[in-house]
């Protein structure tokens, strides 16, 4: 997200210097719709929701939350004035006016593109991932993404890409299971009804106790 974010500062300082205010709110409200809302927000609600107050994961995902509202709010400014002006003024009371802010300086220690190459392989898997749940909730054997539980082959080449990545946190499922796919090149996936009971915090299901008690 870091990096998006880097990527997008760019992207906005070129538009607006030319006065492409179209392409500029595009790409903004792609950003909103398909990077925060559908991606980062979905995910993420987990941490905010359920893990301790004062857990890194949930610190961090604050303040980076903080950093993008801000950004947004100075981006949006010039398209959506009234707008970004009345919440400007609810979270910074004492400030005057969002309009006499100036933009924020990304720093280059935001760009990452070999993470960004990462996550982009991780999210062709995530995608594979969600046509079998869709596959599953249709024929109703479970309800939300959560009551599944999945079975996912990967290449070696793939396996390198997802280590030390939780893709039951990234696919909002109870549990992932991660085989080598010797025959091809393929993601694989295999969906099922997870076992267990529901925890009453995180809503995942477990046949023992959930580690968030």
């Amino acid at each position: 997200m870091v990096h998006k974010i880097y990527v997008l500062d760019q992207n906005f300082n070129h538009y607006f210097k030319n006065y492409d205010f179209h392409n500029l709110y595009k790409e903004l409200l792609s950003f909103c719709t398909v990077d925060l809302s559908a991606f980062y927000f979905d995910i993420r609600k987990d941490t905010l929701y359920c893990d301790p107050i004062k857990s890194s994961k949930r610190k961090s995902t604050l303040v980076l939350l903080n950093i993008i509202l801000d950004l947004l709010l100075k981006w949006f400014a010039p398209i959506l004035s009234f707008t970004t002006e009345e919440i400007y003024k609810l979270i910074y009371q004492k400030n005057k006016s969002i309009h006499l802010e100036k933009f924020l300086k990304i720093p280059e220690s935001f760009k990452n593109q070999k993470l960004n190459d990462k996550w982009s392989e991780i999210l062709k898997i995530r995608n594979i991932c969600n046509i079998s749940i869709e596959e599953k909730r249709v024929s109703k054997e479970i309800g939300s993404s959560l009551e599944a539980a999945l079975l996912i082959k990967l290449n070696k080449n793939y396996l390198k890409k997802i280590s030390n990545t939780d893709m039951s946190e990234i696919c909002i499922v109870s549990s992932v299971q991660i085989e080598e796919n010797h025959n091809n090149d393929e993601v694989i996936v295999f969906t099922k009804k997870a076992e267990g009971k529901k925890c009453s915090i995180c809503w995942k299901f477990f046949t023992g106790p959930c580690n968030r008690h």
